[in-house]
């Protein structure tokens, strides 16, 4: 039974792990340097592929119900991460298309500075809610508990 419930968390473990690392320490990391495009492209693709592991794992249907049960919350709440990353390439994708109607370069580059602002803000409130949620999830999956749907 241990070995099942250590199964189980490692799903909410694995994304509380990339909501930390690559939503809120790594992006603290990357402003600090120089090379702010290319690091945050990096840590994007870092998150999905992790997101795609979920993915993958949650599909899979050769595991206990409770183990299974745990992985498919933790896909869920994934989904929920990607619908902000979506909100916040949207809001991007507005601002840089007001930005090109520009005719002045300088106001081209204060909206999209203002919009970079407001474009992270989706998957920020995303994150904290996900912080909150995964904490419940592991919490339930490390006493052997199926998830409340």
């Amino acid at each position: 039974m241990k070995s099942e419930t250590k199964r189980a968390a490692a799903a909410h473990e694995l994304l509380m792990m990339n909501l930390s690392f690559f939503h809120l320490l790594v992006p603290v990391a990357i402003l600090s340097s120089g090379h702010i495009a290319l690091f945050l492209t990096l840590a994007l693709i870092s998150s999905v592929v992790i997101i795609i592991w979920i993915a993958m794992k949650a599909k899979q249907d050769n595991d206990s119900e409770l183990v299974q049960a745990h992985w498919k919350l933790a896909w869920r709440r994934c989904r929920l991460l990607l619908v902000g990353y979506a909100a916040s390439a949207g809001i991007m994708f507005l601002a840089w298309g007001l930005g090109a109607m520009q005719t002045d370069p300088k106001m081209s580059g204060i909206l999209l500075v203002v919009f970079s602002r407001i474009a992270v803000v989706p998957t920020i409130v995303i994150v904290l809610i996900l912080f909150v949620l995964s904490t419940s999830a592991l919490s339930q999956a490390r006493q052997g508990e199926l998830p409340i749907k």
